[in-house]
């Protein structure tokens, strides 16, 4: 991506923010919001790659494909994809297969 003519701005780790918005959208969902495993704290929530491409923005999530059989980590995806939703991104998750 680094090399597309198209590709405009790359961010990593970007923050979902405000947190209360992630934290209203897990509450309507039913799930746990994730929090500091040392203080209970919530945390603000974060997607793996925000990419510019032709003026649109992509969201993209990566995990290995065997951490999709995890229900705590698809919960916590399904809480991405209803924020980036809500904002009208295109949300997806990458793995390892092809």
């Amino acid at each position: 991506m680094d090399y597309a003519d198209e590709v405009t701005d790359i961010r990593e780790q970007y923050p979902l923010l405000p947190l209360e918005e992630t934290k209203l959208i897990a509450d309507k969902l039913g799930i746990e919001h994730p929090k500091d495993p040392k203080s209970g704290v919530d945390i603000v929530m974060t997607t793996d790659f925000l990419i510019t491409y032709k003026d649109k923005e992509y969201a993209r999530t990566v995990k290995p494909a065997k951490d999709l059989e995890n229900e705590r980590i698809l919960a916590k995806f399904e809480i991405e994809r209803v924020y980036w939703e809500t904002h009208q991104v295109d949300w997806g998750i990458v793995t390892d297969i092809i």
